[in-house]
């Protein structure tokens, strides 16, 4: 049996997690905070074993203000409860050093999932987050080629040799060695295999 505290300026938000969370067996107690003093105040009087905090709390930031929760409830693990989907705030929330993170769109099973992670010591990240974020990540860090390099590329990876790709494009085999050069320092690797693998892994290439 746990004990929950909840924090946000919503009041509508606090009465629903309150009523989705009297639903689950292993919570014995919830308890909510509208603001920071209250929080705080709420902190003096009584241990908690989860706080599901929002990242934008009244007038703080969550990821501000987490260190000095931290420092008052050692051992209660804080799930941030947000509407904020951006990878940013995703990627430094963690950094601050919240144990989980959940979307206000999050599924009922998804919250107790979080629960039971964090009380057994586990990260926790809802689906909905990873995706989001890892969706992001992989577009900022994905390699921007030239249509001309996307072409040779993918003639590459159709196993075609140098002296046939020059002859399909009507260039001479020096400068597709060029573009190949090009391609594998733009892809960070080392020969064609890796080239080859890593275009595929990106999508960079229709195969």
């Amino acid at each position: 049996m746990i004990k929950i505290l909840l924090a946000d300026d919503h009041f509508l938000v606090l009465d629903g997690l309150e009523v989705l969370l009297s639903t689950f067996e292993f919570v014995e107690k919830t308890r909510s905070a509208l603001n920071f003093v209250q929080l705080k105040d709420i902190l003096k009087e009584e241990s908690f074993d989860v706080l599901l905090l929002d990242i934008h709390f009244g007038k703080h930031d969550g990821r501000e203000i987490i260190g000095e929760i931290k420092k008052k409830a050692p051992d209660m693990k804080v799930i941030a409860l947000t509407s904020h989907s951006d990878s940013t705030t995703i990627k430094s929330s963690i950094n601050a050093g919240f144990d989980g993170y959940l979307l206000k769109i999050d599924s009922r099973k998804d919250i107790e999932k979080a629960l039971k992670a964090v009380i057994n010591n586990e990260k926790y990240f809802s689906p909905k987050t990873q995706q989001l974020f890892f969706e992001v990540s992989a577009s900022k860090n994905k390699v921007k080629l030239t249509e001309r390099e996307k072409e040779i590329l993918q003639l590459i990876v159709q196993e075609n040799t140098t002296k046939e790709i020059a002859e399909q494009l009507c260039l001479s085999e020096k400068t597709i060695e060029t573009h190949r050069a090009n391609i594998m320092l733009k892809l960070d690797v080392k020969n064609i295999a890796g080239m080859v693998k890593k275009a595929i892994m990106q999508g960079l290439t229709e195969v």
